[in-house]
Order: C-alpha cells, then structure tokens, then sequence
C-alpha cells in the first residue's frame, strides 16, 4: 500500500507595510475607508508639517492634512471625497502661482474676472451660471436639505437621495478621524 502524499501548505502571506487603497475596513462590505490606510494618509501628512512653522499655522495645517488624508483614504467614487481633493489641488495651484509671481515680481494691472462671467466684449458682460449652482428642490424635500448641502464637501451640486448617502458615509469617515485621532492623543500623553 502506497502512502498518499499531501503538499506542504503555503507560507502565510507577509504583511504589507504600506497598506493599498482597496484595504477594505473592518466589516467586509463596508464603504469606509480602513483605519490602516487613514492612519497612514494622516501621519504621513502630518510627517511633513515642520515644527518651525507658527502655531496658528500648524492647526490649519494639521486640519488640512486630516481632511486631506480622509478623503485619500476613502473611496475616489465618493463625491465629498473628490471635492475634498479638488480643494486641495486648487489650493496648491493658487499657492504654486503665487509663489511664481513673487519670483517674477509682476504686477498685475487687470483685475480678474468674477466667478460665472464668460465674455466682455464691447462693454457687454454676459454671465453663465456658476457649475456648483445646488439642483432646483424635488418634490417632497425639506428645506434642512439646503444646510446639509452647505456642510458636506461637494453637496452643493446633488440630489437629495444622493446627498443623504453621501452624508452617511461622511459621517462615518468622520468618526473614523476623530477615533485615530483619540488614539494617537492617548499614545502620545501616555495613557
């Protein structure tokens, strides 16, 4: 009688030191971000806050760099998650210019344009509608619609149905934040 012979099971896989973006959270079909790829977001960015920095200036820096690192670690179909990205990229352009023109020294002569204004031509101005304009109010929607819109990143522009799953998920990357946030004052103060 022959022996059966088996093969020697896998190794078990290493861990990652660098967690990717389709980590998924605690619960396996949940929509928030894992607290792996937040907390790595979080204190990378805040790796690069230089104590050198004034202190009114380092607790914008350090709200900045928790949005920034939620909205990098949740997902990119999420639009509060874009609109946050979105903010920050204007922000670094805006910055990027202006530290351009500071090293060129020009002086601009011509005021810019406002916000929705297309052409001037002949003393004409004809405006469009500005693109972040909120959707005409459906049928049925409460008028608090309009202060959930004002506080979720992005919401200006959604529908109300979106707008409250939108708001869910929000929520729920928030409480995320302040919870790594809680851990690392507890690290940190050495309870």
């Amino acid at each position: 009688m022959a022996a059966k012979r088996t093969a020697p099971p896998p190794p078990p896989p290493t861990p990652n030191p660098i967690p990717n973006r389709r980590a998924l959270a605690s619960g396996a079909g949940s929509a928030s971000p894992s607290k792996r790829m937040l907390a790595f977001h979080f204190l990378r960015a805040l790796s690069r806050i230089s104590s050198a920095t004034p202190v009114a200036c380092r607790t914008r820096t350090i709200r900045r760099a928790a949005y920034f690192s939620m909205a990098r670690a949740a997902s990119p179909r999420r639009s509060w998650s874009r609109a946050l990205l979105r903010q920050v990229r204007v922000r670094r352009a805006v910055r990027s210019r202006r530290a351009v023109l500071m090293r060129r020294r020009v002086v601009s002569a011509a005021p810019a344009p406002p916000l929705g204004v297309r052409s001037i031509s002949a003393g004409q101005i004809t405006s469009a509608p500005l693109a972040g304009a909120p959707p005409p109010r459906q049928a049925g929607e409460p008028a608090r619609a309009d202060a959930l819109r004002r506080l979720v990143p992005g919401g200006g522009e959604m529908e109300y149905c979106s707008l409250l799953e939108e708001t869910a998920d929000y929520v729920r990357c928030l409480r995320a934040q302040v919870q790594l946030m809680q851990g690392l004052v507890d690290l940190f103060s050495g309870q």
